[in-house]
């Protein structure tokens, strides 16, 4: 059960998962009929960055949270009662035995979310109204200004960037 809710972004397309931010967290959505009688007016962010966020980061839980738990299942508890053996505070053995072991799964998870929102033109389309992305600009070079030169060298820059971001990843030895 805790698998498949932890899958359930994975079924939607980004174009879904924007609408379901719109449906949300947009003008008349469902946080802002929450918050009038509240604090007196509606609060709405679903067309600004934020909104984007908030859509990758539901996005993305799946793709962390696979990563996180195959580090945690590789997990050597030996090295947790070694370290509470000799004394250490729980707090000291977070940060010095359970975090550094983490590190490379969240590093790991940080990449995959970042080349996924990179790619997810479907979310982007839907909310970025208020702003521009790389994907967004790309698209409309190439539709509505018809700029096949400048949409050419913006997706370059767009998987340039990316590939230096996967790279980096690779270099700092998390795989």
């Amino acid at each position: 059960m805790v698998v498949a809710m932890a899958n359930f972004p994975l079924a939607f397309p980004g174009v879904v998962v924007g609408f379901m931010i719109i449906i949300l967290f947009g003008h008349t959505g469902l946080f802002g009929q929450i918050t009038e009688p509240i604090i007196g007016e509606k609060i709405s962010f679903a067309y600004k960055l934020s909104g984007l966020f908030i859509a990758y980061l539901y996005f993305s839980i799946p793709r962390v949270t696979f990563t996180i738990v195959s580090a945690i299942k590789k997990f050597d508890i030996g090295l947790e009662e070694a370290a509470r053996s000799l004394g250490a505070s729980g707090i000291r053995i977070l940060f010095q035995v359970i975090l550094p072991m983490l590190v490379p799964a969240l590093v790991a998870g940080s990449a995959l979310c970042f080349a996924t929102a990179m790619g997810a033109f479907g979310t982007a389309f839907t909310l970025a109204e208020q702003f521009e992305i790389l994907p967004m600009l790309v698209y409309t070079e190439t539709t509505l200004s018809f700029n096949i030169n400048m949409a050419s060298a913006l997706a370059i820059v767009l998987g340039l960037i990316t590939y230096l971001i996967l790279t980096l990843n690779r270099l700092l030895g998390v795989d």
